[in-house]
């Protein structure tokens, strides 16, 4: 009928109005992943993810203390962590100051006792770490850090790996589930056996471990 070139021209001219729109939409989205300063350079979120740890180290509030424990997966145990991308451009040796094992916790081993916290005794420059026979600084590699035993319960020791690995995938800091092997639930139970202050234990301790890593 007579209306019918307007309606074509009307349904073309709406046709190339969304061409338009998703043309140039595409081409802001190709500008923006172009873009170096639109992403977060690595090195950039390694001193943003340092600057959030160390704010956690000191904070009270359960919620706060329990995501360092992503901060430092991300940090220590991603198959290509965030210490490894930074450091592939300036290889540094990086190292931890830690206590070793001491001769208080010689003596407690001798009784195998069935449950044990090192507390913040990991930290050579915390107030625990001042009592006598509660230092013994080294500079240990991560892997020694990651391997230093924090805690003992019904026979099972459990390392800086263990813990940081039962809050971040178990207890939320990263994910969060019911615990299924006999070991997440020995992990599980020893994280939240004592409390300090008013929050489990497990998740207190990792302000200390967050402290050796950040002046690491």
């Amino acid at each position: 009928g007579d209306g019918a070139p307007w309606r074509f021209r009307c349904w073309r001219r709406r046709r190339t109005q969304k061409q338009v729109f998703a043309n140039a939409t595409a081409a802001m989205i190709a500008y923006a992943c172009n873009r170096p300063e639109v992403a977060m350079h690595i090195d950039q979120l390694f001193v943003r993810t340092l600057v959030d740890l160390e704010q956690r180290t000191v904070a009270t509030d359960e919620y706060e203390v329990l995501m360092s424990a992503g901060l430092l997966r991300k940090l220590l145990l991603e198959s290509a962590t965030l210490v490894d991308r930074v450091n592939s451009r300036y290889r540094l040796k990086i190292q931890y100051l830690i206590n070793d094992v001491t001769a208080y916790e010689r003596i407690i081993f001798e009784d195998a006792p069935m449950f044990w916290s090192l507390l913040e005794g990991i930290d050579p420059e915390s107030p625990m770490a001042q009592i006598p026979g509660m230092r013994a600084p080294i500079r240990a590699t991560r892997d020694q850090l990651l391997a230093r035993r924090v805690m003992h319960a019904a026979g099972t020791w459990i390392t800086v790996r263990d813990l940081i690995d039962q809050l971040a995938h178990i207890d939320g800091a990263v994910h969060s589930h019911d615990p299924k092997s006999e070991r997440e639930k020995v992990l599980q139970a020893a994280a939240q056996f004592f409390r300090v202050g008013n929050m489990p234990g497990g998740v207190a301790q990792v302000r200390s471990i967050g402290r050796v890593v950040v002046r690491g």
